[in-house]
């Protein structure tokens, strides 16, 4: 009996533990006196998502609970939800800062709910956040004292060169060119935070980033990085890219010592007669001998003081790293790497 009155005393307190199914959909109302629109997506055990912004500034903020959770939290930890059970398409609560201060009263209504699971990742939701975003200038930045700064349009960043002279215009031309222009662009974009939303109720992105890597007085190269939202390792792509800062063209430097070049700028085998001498007395490691991801699929890199080919790393310890002095390339170059290095890059 004892043990009976205790789970009978706990049983309200366990109902407010678990996401009420019946909060699934797309909701609208007020949070104090600030419009916002609100989403909950149809909890299927272990930890509960929605989400909600702004009417004013259409930022999603993550909300979940955990399992055995009471109340709603916000992913970034700026507020926690107390919700009362929706009457119908009705809902009350209060919003509350956890550094205290006074709650603020959340009433909602629902608008949209077709039965599925995913109503964070809703036209009803989304459709007011796809907007075509601003373009965002970054900071100045210097690399070996010269300045440059990023120029982001959602998730693909760009440069801007910002080194004196009209010598860079051009080329600041192309760069700018890299970032979308129209909604059509960014397709990829809206869908990636569609499947998050629906998935957690978190607006997540693919992690982006743009640097130059190599800057001399004849050319530059820049690193587009990009990794995907949701994939470990295998969704991280490195795009090297190299221009020649006089005529603003941009150089597959895998040509300087294969002809024609296959593959694409990034990663080719090395040319025999190089990988002949590179690979003259190494020794690989037992656990290497027998192949390992990556293998043979060499980068090139310029740097100050000669060509560097190099494997990607996976983790493995096994990938291989070159540099090869520019007084020594000759004899692999063809015709056009020798034309493009008779000045050994402007030193």
């Amino acid at each position: 009996m004892r043990r009976l009155l205790i789970v009978l005393f706990y049983l309200p307190f366990l109902a407010h533990a678990a996401a009420d199914p019946a909060l699934a959909g797309v909701w609208r109302g007020k949070l104090g006196n600030a419009e916002i629109a609100a989403c909950f997506n149809k909890a299927d055990g272990g930890e509960a998502s929605g989400s909600y912004y702004y009417a004013r500034y259409k930022k999603p903020i993550q909300l979940k609970m955990e399992a055995g959770q009471a109340g709603w939290k916000e992913g970034d930890g700026t507020g926690a939800w107390t919700l009362e059970p929706p009457a119908g398409d009705k809902l009350l609560g209060s919003w509350r800062n956890p550094k205290g201060g006074k709650p603020q009263a959340l009433a909602l209504t629902r608008v949209s709910w077709n039965g599925e699971g995913n109503a964070c990742g809703s036209d009803a939701y989304n459709l007011e956040l796809e907007v075509f975003p601003a373009l965002q200038v970054g900071k100045v930045q210097e690399f070996e004292g010269k300045k440059y700064r990023s120029l982001r349009i959602a998730d693909v960043v760009t440069l801007e060169l910002l080194e004196p002279g009209d010598r860079l215009a051009g080329l600041n031309r192309t760069l700018r060119a890299e970032l979308p222009g129209k909604p059509e662009d960014i397709a990829d974009y809206f869908a990636t935070r569609r499947r998050f939303l629906g998935d957690m109720g978190l607006a997540a992105e693919d992690e982006t980033r743009t640097e130059p890597v190599f800057w001399s007085a004849r050319w530059i190269t820049i690193n587009f990085y990009r990794w995907a939202a949701g994939y470990g390792r295998n969704g991280i792509t490195l795009d090297y890219r190299t221009w020649d800062l006089q005529s603003g063209e941009e150089v597959n430097l895998w040509q300087w010592f294969i002809a024609k070049a296959p593959g694409d700028r990034n990663a080719n085998p090395l040319p025999d007669k190089l990988k002949k001498v590179l690979f003259k007395g190494l020794k690989l490691e037992k656990e290497c001998r027998d192949g390992y991801k990556g293998e043979g699929d060499y980068r090139v890199s310029l740097k100050n003081d000669g060509v560097q080919f190099w494997e990607e790393a996976y983790g493995t310890g096994c990938e291989q790293d070159f540099l090869v002095p520019y007084a020594q390339l000759g004899p692999y170059l063809t015709p056009q790497g020798k034309a493009a290095l008779r000045d050994k890059l402007g030193r």
